[in-house]
C-alpha cells in the first residue's frame, strides 16, 4: 500500500502541475480581452479545478482539495454571471494558484508546509462564504518520505541518445554504399560499352568468321569467339542485374533508416511544460527575496520540442528571468515614483515556427542602460569614444554578451561577475540559434531567441568555395539569386547588390574565409549568391556554385571552435568527406571587419561542346533556382518552366533531351505532364523524371507506371542521385 501511495502521490505533483498551468494560461487570455470570459474558457477552468479538487482528495491532500473546491466554486459563479473577472479577482485567483504549487512544492521537498489560510480566506471573501475550520494535519496523512521522481518517457534518455547516434551512424555507413552505387555503375557502363564494341566487331567481321569456321585450323578461333561472345553478353546482363538490385537494397536501407532516425526523434519530442515547471517558483521566491512585487506570466508550456533542446536552453533561461527580476524590475518604491504600477510583469513566451523554436523573456522594467554599455565598452577597450557615439542600438546590445561583460558596479550572489549573457549566448550558438535584445512593449526589455526545435538535424544547403563544398544553415537563408556580374555596384567604395529594390552589401565567401586574397574569377559571368538574413543585419554572400539541399547531423569536429567563429561543426558528405558548416553570425562579422573590397573576374571561357538541354517544371522559384543552379554547374543546358501548361508550350516549341518534373503544381500538375509527353508521338521519347515531396508507394508507382525514368523524393533530395539518374538516362 506504501508504494501505491507513493506513485499516487508521484502521479498527482505531474497532474496538478498541468492543472494550475491550463488554469494560467486561461487567465492571461482573460486578461488580454480585459476579463471578458468565453464560454468555453471558462467551462475548461472550471473542469481543471474540478479535477484538481478529485486528484487531491484520491491522495487525501485537504489543504489543496480545499482550494480547488473554491475555485471550482468560483467559476461556477463566474459561468452563471454572478461574480465578473475583474483585475482584483484575477490576482485572488493567482494567488490560488500560487499557494497551491508552493504547499505541494514544500510536500514534495519534505519541507514545513506553508499555511494556505491567507488564500482559502481571500478566496472565501469574494464568494461570501465562512471558513471551514482546518482539519489537523495528521488527518492529511502526509506520507513518511518525499514524492519519488520519475521519468515522463519510457526510455531512458541517455539510451534514445545513444540510439540515435547509432542511426547516424548507419547514415554514414549507406552513404558508403551509395559510393559502391555509382563504382557499380560506372562498371555497367563499361561493360555495356564492351558489348556495343563486340558487337560492332561481330557485325563487321561476320562475312569473315563465316568464312573461317569452314577452315579445320580455325574452328578453335570460331569456338573461342563464340564463348566471349555469349561471355560478354553474360556479363553486362550480370552488371546490370546486380546493380539494380543495389540500388532497390539502398533505397530500402535510406527508406528504413530515415524512417528509425524520426521514429528515435519524435520519441525525445516532449512538451516544455516537464523542463520548464519549475519557473514560477523560482520567479516568485527571486521576487520575494528581493522586496518586490512581480507577476510572472509563461504561454506556450504546450509546444513540443527535443528534450535536448528544451534542457539546453533551461540555464540561460533562468539567467535571463533572472535578470529581467534582478536588473529589470524596479522595486516598488522606485515603480511608484516613475508613475509605473508597483507591480512588475516578467513574462516567458514559446511558440513552435516552422522547425524553429521562438522563445522570449520579457519585463516592463528599466530596460537596458545604452549610455552605460558605452561607457563599460569604452572602460574595456571594447570601443572607443567614436565608436561608441557611432554604434547603432543592436551593436551596443549586443556587447553585453560579451563573457565578463556587466554594467553593475556592485557585485552580489546574483549579478554583477557578467557571465549569465555569455552563458546565454554560448549556449544558444552551440544549439545554431540566435539571441538578441529588442525594446520591449512599454518600456523595459525583450530577449528573443530562435532555435531549431530538434538537434538530431539540421536543413543545411551544400555550396562550394574555391573547390571546397560548405553548409549554410537554412533557417538564415532568405533567398536564393543568380546575379549578372555585370549588374554588380558600388556604394562607397563597397560592392552592393541590388534585389527586388533593396541594396543588400556584397561580400564574397572566398574572402570571408580567407581562401581568396583578391579577385574572384566568375564562370559565365553570373554569380550565385545567397541572401543571409540574421537578427543584426542582411547580407548577400556570393558563393561558386549551389549544390544540393540536405537534413544532416552536424557533427563536433574534435577542435576548439572559439565562440562566435565562422565554423560550427562538421556533416558527412556522401562520398564519405567532411563539408565544414559554416556560422552565419561568424561569417557576418567577418565581412563587418573587412574592407568589404573584392573584384569579381569574369573567367575564360572554355571550349564550346555538345551540351544536352534539360526543362525544369517546378512552380517554387527556389526550387528551381537550385536544380537549375546544380545542372548548370554540371554542364547541362536550363530552361524552366512555372507549370505543366507552360512546359508544353516549350517542349511543342524547343528541342528538350529531358525534363525534371515536379508533381504538384497550378493549371496541370506533374502526372497530367508526364502523361501528355508519352501520349504526343513527338515528345513521347522524351526522358522524364519526377523530383516531388509526394513520397507515398502509390504516387510513386503511378509516377513509373505513366513512364517517368525515375523518381526521387525532394525531403531526402540528394544531388548526386539526380546527377546520376540524368547520366544514366542521357
Amino acid at each position: 500500500m506504501k508504494d501505491l501511495r507513493q506513485k499516487l502521490l508521484a502521479t498527482f505533483q505531474v497532474e496538478h502541475k498541468e492543472h494550475l498551468e491550463r488554469i494560467r494560461s486561461i487567465l492571461a487570455q482573460l486578461e488580454q480581452r480585459n476579463g471578458t470570459p468565453a464560454r468555453v474558457d471558462v467551462d475548461e477552468a472550471f473542469r481543471r479545478a474540478h479535477s484538481l479538487k478529485g486528484a487531491a482528495r484520491v491522495v487525501d491532500l485537504h489543504p489543496v482539495e480545499n482550494l480547488a473546491h473554491r475555485l471550482e466554486t468560483l467559476f461556477s459563479r463566474v459561468r452563471e454571471d454572478s461574480v465578473h473577472l475583474d483585475r482584483a479577482l484575477l490576482g485572488v485567483i493567482h494567488h490560488v494558484l500560487d499557494s497551491t504549487e508552493d504547499w505541494v512544492a514544500a510536500l514534495s521537498e519534505n519541507r514545513p508546509l506553508p499555511d494556505t489560510t491567507c488564500a482559502q480566506e481571500a478566496i472565501e471573501a469574494v464568494l461570501g462564504i465562512e471558513s471551514e475550520p482546518p482539519r489537523a494535519i495528521s488527518e492529511t496523512r502526509l506520507p513518511e518520505a518525499p514524492f519519488q521522481k520519475f521519468e515522463t518517457i519510457r526510455v531512458n534518455a541517455e539510451n534514445l541518445d545513444r540510439l540515435l547516434r547509432s542511426t547516424d551512424r548507419l547514415a554514414t555507413e549507406i552513404q558508403r554504399q551509395e559510393l559502391l552505387a555509382q563504382e557499380l555503375s560506372e562498371i555497367n557502363h563499361q561493360v555495356a560499352e564492351l558489348e556495343g564494341e563486340w558487337d560492332r566487331v561481330r557485325r563487321i567481321s561476320s562475312a569473315a568468321l563465316r568464312r573461317l569456321t569452314t577452315e579445320p585450323d580455325f574452328n578453335r578461333l570460331a569456338s573461342y569467339l563464340d564463348f566471349v561472345d555469349h561471355q560478354v553478353h553474360s556479363l553486362f546482363r550480370r552488371t546490370r542485374s546486380t546493380r539494380l538490385h543495389h540500388q532497390r537494397s539502398s533505397w530500402s536501407l535510406r527508406q528504413l533508416c530515415g524512417e528509425l532516425q524520426q521514429e528515435v526523434k519524435q520519441a525525445r519530442i516532449v512538451p516544455a511544460e516537464s523542463v520548464y515547471d519549475g519557473f514560477h517558483k523560482m520567479v516568485r521566491d527571486l521576487a520575494r527575496d528581493q522586496g518586490k512585487d512581480i507577476e510572472f506570466r509563461v504561454a506556450g508550456l504546450e509546444v513540443q520540442a527535443d528534450r535536448l533542446v528544451l534542457q539546453a536552453l533551461k540555464d540561460p533561461l533562468m539567467h535571463l528571468l533572472r535578470n529581467a527580476v534582478t536588473h529589470g524590475i524596479e522595486s516598488p518604491e522606485q515603480r511608484t515614483h516613475k508613475g509605473k504600477s508597483p507591480m512588475g510583469h516578467v513574462s516567458l513566451r514559446m511558440q513552435a515556427q516552422g522547425n524553429r523554436l521562438g522563445l522570449e523573456v520579457e519585463d516592463d522594467g528599466r530596460g537596458i542602460d545604452l549610455a552605460r554599455v558605452a561607457n563599460v565598452a569604452i572602460e574595456r577597450g571594447l570601443l572607443t569614444e567614436a565608436e561608441a557615439a557611432t554604434r547603432s542600438t543592436g551593436d551596443l546590445t549586443r556587447l553585453v554578451f560579451q563573457p565578463g561583460f556587466s554594467t553593475l558596479e556592485v557585485v552580489t550572489d546574483l549579478a554583477g561577475r557578467g557571465m549569465g549573457l555569455s552563458v546565454v549566448h554560448e549556449a544558444v550558438e552551440r544549439l545554431q540559434g540566435e539571441v538578441g535584445f529588442q525594446p520591449a512593449n512599454g518600456g523595459g526589455a525583450c530577449a528573443v531567441l530562435s532555435v531549431p526545435l530538434s538537434i538530431s538535424t539540421h536543413r543545411l544547403l551544400l555550396v562550394t568555395c574555391q573547390g571546397q563544398t560548405f553548409c549554410l544553415p537554412a533557417h538564415v537563408i532568405e533567398r536564393l539569386y543568380r546575379v549578372k556580374v555585370k549588374d554588380l555596384q558600388t556604394v562607397e567604395g563597397k560592392p552592393v547588390v541590388s534585389l527586388e529594390g533593396r541594396q543588400i552589401p556584397l561580400m564574397s565567401l572566398a574572402r570571408a574565409l580567407d581562401l581568396a586574397e583578391s579577385q574572384v574569377e566568375v564562370e559565365g559571368g553570373v554569380l550565385p549568391i545567397v541572401v543571409l538574413r540574421s537578427t543584426r543585419k542582411c547580407v548577400a554572400v556570393a558563393v561558386d556554385a549551389f549544390l544540393a539541399e540536405q537534413d544532416a547531423q552536424i557533427k563536433d569536429l574534435g577542435i576548439f571552435l572559439p565562440s562566435g567563429g565562422k565554423v560550427t561543426g562538421g556533416i558527412l558528405t556522401s562520398d564519405g568527406s567532411v563539408a565544414l558548416v559554416l556560422n552565419p553570425t561568424g561569417i557576418i562579422e567577418a565581412f563587418e571587419h573587412s574592407n568589404g573590397k573584392l573584384a569579381f573576374a569574369m573567367a575564360r571561357p572554355a571550349a564550346k561542346e555538345h551540351v544536352h538541354r534539360i526543362l525544369v517544371v517546378d512552380d517554387s522559384i527556389t526550387t528551381r533556382t537550385l536544380e537549375r543552379s546544380i545542372l548548370e554547374a554540371h554542364g547541362y543546358q536550363v530552361r524552366i518552366a512555372v507549370d505543366g501548361l507552360e512546359a508544353l508550350e516549350q517542349l511543342r516549341t524547343e528541342s528538350v533531351d529531358l525534363v525534371i518534373a515536379d508533381i504538384q503544381m497550378p493549371r496541370m500538375d506533374g502526372f497530367a505532364l508526364l502523361a501528355e509527353i508519352k501520349r504526343d508521338p513527338r515528345l513521347s521519347q522524351i526522358p522524364v523524371i519526377i523530383v516531388s515531396s509526394l513520397e507515398r508507394g502509390q504516387e510513386q508507382e503511378r509516377g513509373l507506371a505513366l513512364g517517368a525514368d525515375a523518381y526521387i523524393v525532394k525531403r531526402k533530395f540528394d544531388q548526386q542521385e539526380l546527377l546520376d539518374a540524368i547520366q544514366q538516362i542521357l
